[in-house]
């Protein structure tokens, strides 16, 4: 109970987990959970297959946004924000996304050649989230063109960072102002407008970011340039300085983030035992906490190292990497993750979770980017499974498995880990993204039966897939060519149905009768194996019995147990830390048999 009292702490305060139900066993629940309503602003967003969307591939952003003087009192920001885009199709109109509650002042476009002499305001019409900018003359396919969009506004504020998402103004212990965003479900639209999808990442971006003197505005990516303004009147007595931060990498854009603080630069360096390469290490702390931040951010370079040589290289190298000291727990911003840990190590891990699971975010969700929130186990269920991987390499598989564990206990089977598309989603009060994912790929690993082999699969996934937006198909597909086996059966399970599968049994004159139940699983899965032990009254310890792993299908032939059992009340236990399963005794299920093979 002191490891789940501690579990219990441990989620409530980290990022991208949750605690929605504890159940000491798996849970089944009759009644799926909901989607959201598929409301017209919801569909608008989340609907990236739009011809106003798709006719246009964004290459550049330069946002220049202006915060107030007094970020303890005003709460207003005004920026400028460029989109450099080529046609992919001939239109006149598009799309891009600004949340209903800021101020869309003017939007110019701009280009090469005779197409655009001068630059040319727009008229738009706004719906919901959505703006719908009419060209004055058609655009085709492979033009470029360049979009400038004033803006300004109050952007919403966060109600649970960084699960339900917005602005964080807080102040720090000395009463300094401290700002953040965390916008991953609510999209970057939330605060700066933008094509707002998943699946169309800049190549690069540049921010330009104006703050009060004094405060220090961190981003994404590598600091170009930190320039001071004079004071110019009454109304900025401090005076401002802007910041300049370049990104040189694509990125999923509800990654795009900023951090105002008090900020003192810890810089460290990481050589790569793999790239044989050497990251910048450029961490920003409250300069109140600077001495604590250089012990406990050593352990990053661990954690580095070790998924590197598990996944691949670190992807970043240019803009290097950063734990920034955030007003909430954490978020996977690429390049300038938010830490908000206060300096704790977890008893279990040896470490800080939220280092951790943040960084494994660099490989799955910043580099390998589900397409669509819909697949964002992609995101979550890997970086969960990473810390498990990192437990069995300090502490070996029996603390792998124990931590697995603890973490099935949340698992609450309401939804299938792939949601629906076209809608923008994913419930933070849902964890099976996490928990379940990560069980999903402790399953995989079962059925490959193959440590070198699993591996390599992920290995090569990420590989392969790096600084792209993809699905859940893909990793399937990965599976099957590498195993040269068709594994649907596997993925059509533990993605695309909402049970956790279940396995009925029941011993009969020494006669063991088994079924995957049918009722939460398909025919198909038939094909999964168990591992299985007898536990005879008479005798200490286990027994396997031939072999101890069986194939296991529907209404298949008994099997029967090889001991010196004398009597018929054996135990039979299932292995069920392998793989994600439960075991349920069906004493009904020896006359169900044998009824059907009479009737055969």
């Amino acid at each position: 109970m002191k490891k789940l009292s501690l579990l219990f702490i441990l989620f409530s305060v980290v990022a991208g987990c949750s605690l929605i139900g504890l159940h000491l066993k798996i849970h089944n629940p009759s009644r799926a959970g909901k989607y959201p309503k598929k409301t017209h602003a919801r569909l608008l967003l989340g609907n990236q297959e739009s011809k106003y969307r798709t006719c246009y591939d964004v290459k550049w952003y330069r946002l220049s946004i202006h915060f107030p003087n007094d970020l303890l009192k005003n709460k207003n920001i005004s920026g400028l924000i460029t989109i450099k885009s080529v046609a992919t199709s001939n239109f006149d109109t598009l799309q891009i996304d600004l949340a209903e509650n800021m101020n869309l002042e003017t939007i110019y476009v701009s280009g090469s050649g005779k197409k655009f002499p001068i630059i040319d305001s727009l008229h738009y019409c706004r719906n919901k989230g959505a703006v719908f900018v009419i060209m004055k003359q058609a655009i085709k396919k492979g033009e470029s063109f360049i979009l400038d969009v004033a803006y300004s506004g109050e952007p919403n504020e966060a109600k649970k960072a960084p699960w339900s998402g917005g602005f964080v103004r807080a102040e720090d212990d000395l009463k300094k102002p401290w700002w953040g965003v965390a916008c991953e479900n609510e999209g970057a639209s939330l605060w700066w407008p933008c094509k707002d999808v998943m699946n169309d990442e800049p190549d690069s971006v540049d921010v330009f970011f104006t703050v009060p003197a004094g405060l220090k505005a961190i981003s994404n990516g590598k600091l170009i340039s930190e320039q001071n303004y004079p004071v110019e009147n009454d109304h900025e007595p401090r005076g401002m300085t802007e910041f300049h931060w370049h990104i040189s990498y694509p990125i999923n854009i509800y990654n795009i983030t900023f951090y105002i603080g008090n900020f003192k630069l810890l810089h460290d360096t990481y050589y790569s035992e793999v790239t044989h390469d050497t990251l910048q290490l450029n961490h920003y702390v409250l300069e109140q906490h600077y001495d604590k931040a250089k012990e406990h951010f050593k352990q990053v370079k661990k954690y580095l190292a070790f998924y590197e040589a598990t996944f691949g290289p670190y992807p970043w190298y240019r803009d290097g990497y950063k734990l920034v000291e955030s007003p909430y727990a954490g978020m996977e911003h690429q390049s300038a993750i938010a830490y908000g840990n206060g300096f704790q190590n977890d008893l279990q891990l040896q470490g800080d979770y939220i280092i951790l699971h943040e960084t494994a975010h660099e490989w799955w969700g910043n580099s390998v980017t589900a397409n669509d929130l819909a697949d964002c186990w992609l995101h979550e269920g890997f970086a969960t499974y990473a810390e498990a991987l990192y437990v069995e390499k300090t502490g070996g598989y029996i603390a792998y498995t124990s931590y697995l564990r603890n973490y099935r206990a949340y698992i609450v089977n309401r939804r299938p880990l792939v949601g629906e598309k076209g809608i923008r989603y994913f419930n933070y009060k849902d964890g099976d993204i996490y928990m379940k994912g990560a069980w999903v790929l402790h399953s995989l690993r079962h059925v490959v039966a193959n440590d070198s082999l699993f591996f390599d699969i992920l290995h090569s996934f990420y590989m392969e897939n790096r600084m792209k937006e993809i699905s859940s198909k893909q990793f399937e597909e990965t599976v099957n060519r590498k195993t040269g086996k068709n594994l649907h059966w596997f993925f059509e399970q533990y993605l695309y149905n909402r049970f956790t599968p279940e396995l009925e049994y029941c011993v009969k004159d020494k006669t063991l009768f088994y079924r995957w139940n049918p009722g939460y699983s398909g025919e198909d899965f038939n094909q999964m194996n168990v591992d299985a032990v007898a536990i005879l009254p008479n005798e200490p310890g286990n027994f396997p019995f031939d072999g101890g792993t069986y194939n296991v299908g529907s209404f298949t032939p008994s099997t029967f147990i090889k001991s010196k059992a004398q009597q018929n009340n054996n135990e039979i236990r299932f292995d069920d830390q392998a793989a994600l399963f439960k075991a349920t005794e069906n004493k009904s299920l020896a006359k169900e048999f044998e009824k059907q093979s009479k009737s055969n």
